[in-house]
């Protein structure tokens, strides 16, 4: 996303450069033009950068249009800043007049021209596009909107995931004991605790059901250990976090997760709402084991599908529980126990 979002600032800066016929005339001359689009790459990933790796999670407790507001702010604040730092530089390196001739040309033939104004605005709506795309991405998911826009799922298709199915442990009585608003709290921040270790896995948040969340990979060896990897992230952040949540909540929230892979059919439905849809026998596997690990007082339960074709990796201890009946299904699953070393 960042990459994009720095390609889209460095189209938009060739767009703006022939619109602005009066910054073009004054200012970019000979190698101007080059330096021209250099400084729009620089200011367009710096602020690309601050609106994924900062803004985009900021502010996540305000209405969405404050939210929407503040980040525009700041990041135009952001251009306004390093556009300065960049014009200081270029006076200490290659002005050679004295800081009153460079301070009034500076206002003359720039700060006060109708180009800058209309820069300024450009810059506005650039920033404000970004920020558009980065919600939209964000309702779809890492890979879910551009997977829209290029039409992989238009038609159905089949492909072998990997799907985590995860909740909080005695939700019920949480809500009970601390409030239902307050419990919902609770959900927003434990769900925003495991989304680094999400996105830091590859993997996609396909869906939130209540206190559960459903995380799924594309199916490989790579990914398996992705998907263990991610789990074992959650659960020590949230150890980490037990004084925040005792603090806030009194009680500190822990999660069990079923995991197992297989084949599964994908693709859009919908029509005033579209959402990605994955179908299959290996989703409900996958929920049966998260609701089997209450009954074997196991935190993690993974499948034999899951772990065919895969071994066992260092700093995790996988223990064969044996083959048992799940509901739904005719056959037996091979279930195993998850365990960190």
């Amino acid at each position: 996303m960042l990459l994009i979002l720095s390609v889209i600032w460095i189209l938009f800066g060739f767009l703006f450069l022939f619109n602005i016929l009066e910054i073009e005339k004054q200012l970019l001359t000979n190698r101007s033009l080059v330096i021209f689009c250099l400084t729009f790459a620089v200011i367009g990933l710096a602020i690309s950068a601050a609106l994924i790796f900062y803004l985009k999670s900021a502010f996540r407790h305000y209405p969405l249009w404050v939210s929407f507001i503040l980040k525009l702010g700041l990041a135009f604040g952001l251009f306004v800043l390093v556009a300065f730092c960049m014009l200081a530089a270029y006076f200490v390196f290659s002005y050679h007049g004295s800081l009153s001739q460079f301070t009034a040309r500076f206002f003359e033939d720039f700060f006060f021209t109708k180009g800058f104004l209309i820069l300024m605005t450009d810059l506005a709506l650039l920033t404000l596009i970004s920020l558009v795309l980065l919600e939209v991405t964000d309702k779809y998911g890492p890979g879910g909107f551009w997977s829209m826009m290029r039409g992989e799922y238009h038609r159905p298709r089949q492909e072998r995931r990997i799907f985590i199915f995860l909740d909080i442990n005695n939700a019920t009585t949480i809500a009970e004991k601390i409030g239902h608003e307050k419990y919902f709290l609770l959900l927003k921040d434990f769900f925003a605790d495991i989304t680094n270790p999400v996105l830091a896995n590859g993997g996609e948040i396909y869906q939130y059901v209540g206190d559960e969340v459903v995380i799924s990979w594309k199916e490989s060896p790579e990914n398996k250990i992705y998907s263990l990897r991610f789990i074992r992230q959650a659960f020590y952040i949230l150890k980490r976090r037990e004084k925040y949540y005792l603090g806030q909540y009194t009680v500190a929230p822990t999660f069990k997760a079923g995991i197992h892979s297989g084949e599964v059919t994908s693709g859009f439905i919908g029509i005033i709402k579209k959402d990605l849809i994955y179908s299959g026998d290996t989703l409900n596997t996958a929920a049966r084991l998260r609701g089997k690990c209450h009954e074997l007082q196991q935190a993690f339960i993974l499948s034999g599908g899951f772990m065919n074709d895969f071994h066992q990796p260092f700093a995790y201890k996988i223990t064969g529980i044996g083959e048992m009946e799940l509901k739904g299904r005719v056959e037996k699953e091979q279930l195993f126990s998850l365990e960190f070393e």
